[in-house]
């Protein structure tokens, strides 16, 4: 977190819930204060929130605990709320308590075990066994730990006639239950490599008034990693936040840097406001945001002190990002809306041209349909006459992707595994290795709407699986160099097994899953893989059995649809339910891009 904020041995406990195993330390170490109530809203991953979640007031040591009263005490006094440490620390020795950094990271576990004390010369040996979730960095990015089990082996001593703990673990502790109610997922955003458009990095931040300088503080620690290593932050490296950041009552955000702007570009500080102000527009309470360098406004001419959180729209990767859904009946393209569905405009909407696939490209100037039993993509024109010219050839090509810069993007399932290439519709394309994704039979393929990442669905040995990478560019030519990051999904055993994914938001993803044999559900998860701890967000419930593709745009102002095995689709209504948006059957449906 970003708030300054093993030897064997011979005894060991069966795993229990935290709260079994603290309630003996609770009592005797002293009261926790919980206060009931809170509002509930959906934030933008849909996962849902307390405004102002119940604060927790941990207590300290009591007066002659035992030393496993005295660790049960310490692994309670981390979870507080708002975040504070200073009584974890009472728990320490006075040693300790000065070394030990709760920061630098937070580790979130489900089962804990605490062991009896064993004696040692002059000490207490207290063992610990936790089952991690996922390990929290100092900036607050979810990761997944190589090694779910952890022990330690905590040493008490003496310390004025009172057990202390000489040795904490690293950083901070927290239950999952906790890290679910007390947490949030917000995005920080950095620059793709050209240092063009805004990108987001998902971090988890604690839900209290601490939260606008967590996020500034997770900003300044850079983005290194984030996107294969090449999202690019404006902010310099030697500026320190001077001060927590201050929300006033008419909800500016004021961020007082220690440093200088001397030699900072013009367009380096609109690079950097925007980097703040996007961010920082996701707290509710934040209306607007003034940025100081030690005494004065940062020098941005032609631009308010306070600026707007609608501001640096220029860098929106997705400003121009289409939300048109289009559909295909009996060769013929159709526009859809959430209740209606009518012909396009011109010959493509009057006479039929049988396709296996389509896909729009983003300006809505061009199609490309497979056809040929999925062994050929064509590319055509939208106004005028149909006039398509072969562009790809493939074994069992998949439904293809064109990214902003017009490059058509296709995936061919071939014996053995699967190929994709990337390039603009009338050169040859260039081949881009899929990695562990290329042994596999790729049954689904999106382009993120910022065009940073990439989610796949996909069959690789025995497991249908979602999968996420980032896609790495030249930062000068913008070419597509290749894809990094390749990485699996953990989803909540309940999701089920993924039948197709679409982009929500440029960090979550739309997933159809059959869980068992029920009914496919469409639910919300999150590309760090947080959804695993936190659970996947049902969109709905989807009354009838068949759904086999979800669609989505990639904007949250746009609705999610659904096709079924009946050529049917389906969009959530005003109070949530799924109602169909068509009156007769489709064939295929896409949204542009």
């Amino acid at each position: 977190m970003t708030r300054p904020i093993s030897t064997s041995r011979t005894t060991i406990r069966p795993f229990v819930r935290l709260g079994a195993a603290l309630s003996l330390g609770a009592l005797l170490a002293g009261c926790v204060s919980i206060p009931d109530g809170g509002p509930v809203r959906v934030v933008e991953d849909g996962r849902p929130q307390q405004v102002s979640p119940a604060r927790i007031r941990p207590a300290g040591p009591a007066d002659g605990a035992s030393p496993r009263d005295i660790v049960n005490g310490f692994l309670q006094a981390m979870m507080s709320s708002p975040v504070r440490y200073d009584i974890a620390r009472r728990f320490l020795t006075d040693g300790a308590g000065d070394d030990w950094r709760p920061e630098e990271s937070v580790t979130v576990y489900s089962l804990s075990s605490v062991a009896e004390p064993e004696e040692r010369s002059g000490a207490e040996s207290v063992a610990v066994d936790i089952a991690r979730e996922a390990v929290l960095t100092e900036q607050g990015r979810f990761t997944v730990p190589a090694a779910r089990e952890q022990h330690f082996d905590l040493t008490l001593v003496q310390e004025d006639e009172q057990w202390r703990i000489a040795d904490p673990p690293p950083g901070a502790l927290i239950t999952d239950a906790f890290f679910e109610d007390y947490y949030d997922a917000v995005n920080a955003y950095y620059f793709d490599s050209a240092g063009e458009q805004l990108v987001a990095a998902p971090v988890h931040l604690p839900d209290d008034e601490g939260r606008p300088t967590d996020l500034v503080s997770s900003l300044l620690g850079g983005p290194d990693g984030v996107l294969g290593g090449q999202a690019r932050s404006f902010l310099p490296s030697t500026w320190k936040l001077a001060a927590p950041v201050e929300v006033d009552d008419q909800g500016v955000a004021l961020v007082r840097f220690a440093g200088s702007d001397s030699g900072v570009s013009l367009g380096d500080r609109e690079r950097l406001s925007a980097q703040l102000v996007w961010s920082l527009r996701q707290i509710s309470t934040v209306t607007g945001v003034e940025i100081r360098i030690g005494d004065r406004p940062i020098a941005l001419p032609n631009t308010p002190e306070v600026q707007r959180i609608d501001a640096w729209d220029q860098f929106d990767p997705a400003a121009d990002r289409p939300t048109q859904l289009f559909a295909m009946r009996e060769g013929r393209l159709l526009v859809v809306g959430r209740s209606s569905t009518g012909p396009f405009a011109g010959a493509w909407g009057r006479d039929p041209v049988p396709a296996d696939d389509f896909r729009v490209a983003v300006d809505a100037e061009r199609i490309a349909l497979v056809t040929g039993g999925r062994r050929v993509v064509s590319v055509s024109p939208l106004a005028g006459e149909p006039a398509l010219v072969p562009a790809r050839q493939g074994t069992d090509l998949l439904r293809p992707s064109w990214d902003a810069a017009g490059r058509l993007w296709t995936v061919d399932r071939v014996r053995g595994g699967s190929r994709l290439t990337v390039g603009p519709a009338d050169e040859p394309p260039r081949s881009i290795d899929l990695g562990p994704l290329a042994g596999g039979r790729v049954t689904g393929f999106e382009l993120s709407p910022d065009g940073a990442r990439f989610t796949a669905t996909a069959r690789v040995g025995a497991r249908d699986a979602l999968y996420v990478g980032a896609i790495r560019y030249d930062a000068e030519g913008g070419g597509v160099v290749g894809l990094v990051d390749i990485a699996e999904i953990p989803l909540p055993t309940e999701t089920g097994v993924p039948l197709s994914a679409a982009w929500r938001s440029s960090t979550t993803i739309a997933l159809l899953a059959r869980a068992q044999e029920r009914v496919p559900q469409v639910a919300i998860v999150a590309v760090d893989g947080s959804s695993s701890v936190t659970g996947a967000v049902r969109v709905g419930l989807l009354p009838q059995d068949g759904a086999r593709q979800v669609l989505s745009a990639g904007l949250l102002s746009s609705p999610i649809f659904v096709l079924d095995a009946e050529g049917m689709l389906w969009t959530q209504n005003g109070d949530g339910r799924w109602a169909e948006a068509s009156d007769e059957p489709v064939s295929l449906a896409a949204f542009a891009g």
